[in-house]
């Protein structure tokens, strides 16, 4: 059995395992996946860790040394749970695993059960035949909750098992196409994302303060509730500044913008203007370049008859790289405006973003491996707008790369919109593009270049 029929197999696996996390004690139930992935290494006589900090919440680590002590250690870092899915809404059952016309269905799909079996692959290739430097397979629990009970809470308690030089994990990939100047198709893929940073992340909580009454008699009232819609209209209002990092231009250049529109994307003053000539992708452009505040859980009054006295808003803060805490608090109370005497904002908590450099060994042999399927693509390191797993691996100081390779059929739009959307799915072409610059990556990092084209297939045509 071929690499990409192994990793469409064991992803299928994975998606049936139905490994939903909302947030819940006892949700998750990883032990499902982490016994899959035991079962798949089992032949193969490599060092498995089970780690299980609650019952049921499982990661799966593989160890796999290298030959020479001095080469560099390499960790490839999936997640095994899933995001819940309304079947209802579905084309397909989100927990059948569906291979329809070359494509899988399925919760998890794209978001991140395909990479973590490509990994999981990849790494058994490397069990059976040992490079130079040493190999750590990942499998983790809770991404999709905040990684306390996974990626977290191992950093913490068992840093040895991601003891490593470098990580590659989730997010990246997409294709990047400028349109042919004389027909308007779409050219040649010029460019790979690559995530190199991730925005930071804030959480607030809105104390409002109101007068509580009769339900009855609502005028002139300080209803809680009322100023808290207040108050949410307002945040949602609040223009952040446009803000040009160093990793922005380079997106710019590699997405193939129209050169207007270019110019403009690149300037502060203009860009929130352009925001509305990019369709789909603007949602996306829009918190790359600020800092963003979502209010997302609202609660207030408890009783049908009587005027709140009090009422929460919680709001979710992804911060660019800079963004203090001070200046977090500093933007939701210039959006409240004269609200902010009824109004106390309390800190719940705060997480910096994030950041890789791009002049790293490892960051080479990713450019180097995207050529093995898009020959004329390069590189280019994005931020981004979600956390993952990688931030934990950067704070612990290990250079860590969102990293896959999708198909031509994706666009960083629709990528985007099938992650946590309805009717996820991946292709299995993605999947071999994924396993062929994964190859190439872990064979240029830690093995010798020589074995690279030894161990690399022709990608198929539908690549």
């Amino acid at each position: 059995m071929d690499a990409t029929t192994q990793a469409v197999a064991l992803l299928r696996e994975l998606i049936r395992n139905a490994c939903v996390n909302d947030g819940s004690p006892g949700s998750g139930r990883e032990e499902r996946s982490a016994r899959t992935l035991e079962g798949y290494f089992a032949a193969f006589g490599v060092d498995v860790e089970l780690v299980e900090p609650e019952p049921g919440r499982v990661s799966l680590v593989v160890s796999i040394p290298g030959t020479d002590p001095s080469a560099p250690t390499l960790a490839l870092v999936g997640h095994t749970d899933v995001v819940p899915a309304v079947a209802d809404a579905w084309t397909h059952d989100p927990f059948a695993a569906d291979l329809v016309d070359g494509v899988i269905w399925g919760r998890g799909a794209l978001d991140m059960l395909s990479l973590t079996a490509a990994y999981a692959v990849i790494a058994r290739e490397v069990a059976e035949t040992p490079l130079s430097g040493g190999l750590v397979f990942a499998a983790v629990a809770d991404e999709e909750s905040g990684g306390a009970l996974g990626a977290e809470w191992i950093l913490k308690h068992r840093p040895e098992l991601l003891r490593v030089d470098a990580a590659l994990t989730e997010s990246g990939g997409v294709p990047l196409r400028a349109a042919d100047a004389s027909t308007g198709e779409p050219g040649p893929v010029r460019g790979v994302t690559v995530t190199v940073a991730e925005k930071g992340i804030s959480t607030r909580r809105l104390k409002v303060r109101g007068v509580p009454g009769h339900g009855s008699t609502p005028y002139g009232s300080v209803n809680a509730a009322v100023l808290a819609a207040r108050a949410i209209e307002r945040i949602a209002a609040h223009p952040s500044r446009a803000v040009i990092d160093d990793l922005w231009p380079r997106y710019v250049a590699a997405a193939g913008f129209e050169p207007d529109l270019a110019s403009r994307l690149m300037t502060p003053a203009t860009l929130d203007e352009a925001l509305s000539e990019l369709g789909p992708l603007a949602g996306l452009v829009h918190a790359l370049t600020h800092t963003t505040v979502s209010p997302t859980i609202v609660h207030g009054g408890d009783a049908r008859n009587v005027i709140p006295g009090a009422a929460d808003v919680v709001l979710d803060v992804r911060t660019l790289p800079g963004v203090t805490p001070q200046a977090v608090d500093a933007l939701i109370i210039d959006a409240l405006g004269d609200l902010a005497p009824r109004i106390t904002v309390i800190g719940e908590a705060d997480a910096p973003a994030s950041y890789s450099a791009t002049d790293t060994p490892l960051f080479e042999a990713l450019r180097a491996s995207i050529a093995d399927v898009y020959p004329e693509a390069d590189a280019v390191p994005v931020m981004a707008p979600g956390g993952s797993d990688g931030r934990f691996l950067r704070w612990a100081g290990i250079p860590t790369y969102g990293f896959g390779v999708l198909s031509e059929r994706w666009t960083h739009a629709e990528a985007r919109r099938a992650m946590h959307g309805n009717d996820e799915h991946i292709d299995v072409a993605s999947i071999e593009a994924t396993i062929i610059a994964l190859r190439g990556v872990v064979h240029r990092y830690l093995g010798s270049p020589a074995a690279v084209d030894e161990a690399k297939p022709a990608p198929s045509a539908n690549v």
